[in-house]
């Protein structure tokens, strides 16, 4: 790479060590690349932006801004879980009022297969002596 071609990187500060110790010394001396360097330097201040006036700022941020609402500074988080917590201690109280359905008393099972199933064995067996007589 040809020293002059390395102005870009120079003006950018990418050149380190030798590389920029043997610029600088080609700079000293070559005045396209001292005209070339002053040029890429007006471009970089051209560039930066300028300052927005103070009053503009102002105007601008004093109808961003929100106001502190009520909640602003109340803390979530405990109240959330007590909440979680309050309807859970409610689920469960609820579901004890019920009564246990699912459980039967052994007398009980035994005394409806007693009553029912006698029906149904009759029942039953009166079906199949009609289909025996059929046949």
């Amino acid at each position: 790479m040809n020293v002059c071609e390395q102005i870009l990187l120079y003006a950018q500060g990418e050149l380190e060590g030798a590389d920029k110790a043997a610029f600088e010394t080609h700079l000293a001396v070559c005045q396209t690349c001292q005209k070339e360097l002053a040029f890429l330097k007006r471009v970089d201040a051209a560039l930066v932006p300028p300052a927005a006036p103070q009053s503009a700022v102002e105007h601008i941020f004093a109808k961003t801004t929100r106001k502190k609402s009520f909640f602003a500074g109340f803390n979530w988080k405990p109240a959330l879980a007590g909440a979680a917590m309050l309807g859970l201690g409610i689920f469960i109280f609820l579901a004890g009022l019920q009564p246990d359905k699912t459980a039967f008393d052994a007398r009980e099972v035994i005394a409806y297969m007693s009553e029912n199933l006698d029906a149904e064995y009759l029942s039953f067996a009166d079906d199949l002596a009609a289909l025996e007589s059929e046949f």
